[in-house]
């Protein structure tokens, strides 16, 4: 089977159902509509069913894992449903069903095993780097299937890139020794490099088969961003959303329809 990643723009639409991101006086019915129509855009274009999608809550914060089997997709046919972990795993026995995080600055990890045909998700704010989520992603493999680091390969998702800026040292970092080389101060203002935290976790769980989308959703017109839009960022209206990042493993009858 193919692994599949999908990274949508803002011409698929918000990827959420969230009523700050949507007109003044919408019901939660509207938006819920809307959100849908958004993922069949999606799904339109890169070849799933916009129910067979899910996501993780990130509840516990502690690299708990959910395997999504078919028996799970088969209780819930509209997907989207409430998985309180903090990493999603599907193998390719459960093909068209995409797990992944709607985001705005924020990586998302994806990692697979090509031997054991397994791909882990999670969603890896700055809070979620500070706890290691990105080092737990390939501990969930390893307990899951066996996994070997030569066997990893990891894609990190489109996200904020160096310019990203506090004006105080974010109280997220409480691990000073991931981001010791990762936030600097510069004449008041603490800059963030979420992309090089990536790099030095990667490097400490050994993994070496690493591809970054090197695009900035801070400066990308295609992409939306919480510190663009933020009025204490660069008060643009027209970035406030969320863009999803995530993956699924093709069908043969998918590869074939292509």
């Amino acid at each position: 089977m193919s692994l599949r990643i999908v990274e949508s723009t803002t011409k698929h639409g918000n990827m959420n159902a969230n009523k700050k991101f949507y007109p003044e006086g919408m019901t939660q019915e509207e938006r819920d509509k809307a959100f849908f129509e958004h993922r069949m855009k999606l799904g339109s274009d890169f070849g799933f069913d916009p129910n067979r999608f899910f996501m993780a809550d990130q509840l516990d914060k502690r690299g708990t894992y959910f395997n999504i089997t078919e028996e799970y997709v088969r209780d819930n046919p509209k997907g989207w449903s409430d998985i309180r972990e903090d990493i999603l795993i599907v193998n390719d026995k459960v093909p068209g069903v995409v797990i992944g995080h709607p985001v705005a600055d924020c990586p998302v990890v994806i990692m697979t095993d090509a031997r054991n045909g397994f791909c882990a998700i999670g969603h890896c704010g700055a809070e979620m780097i500070d706890r290691k989520l990105p080092i737990m992603i390939a501990d969930a493999l390893v307990d899951a299937c066996g996994s070997k680091d030569e066997d990893l390969f990891v894609y990190v998702s489109a996200c904020a890139g160096p310019n990203w800026t506090y004006n105080n040292f974010p109280r997220w970092a409480t691990d000073l020794d991931v981001w010791k080389n990762s936030i600097f101060e510069d004449n008041g203002v603490f800059r963030i490099n979420l992309r090089k935290a990536l790099v030095e976790q990667f490097g400490e769980r050994n993994l070496r088969n690493v591809i970054f989308n090197k695009r900035d959703t801070i400066t990308d017109d295609r992409y939306y961003s919480n510190f663009a839009s933020s009025p204490n960022g660069l008060n643009d209206a027209s970035k406030a959303g969320r863009h999803f990042a995530g993956a699924f493993y093709e069908s043969p009858l998918q590869l074939v329809k292509k």
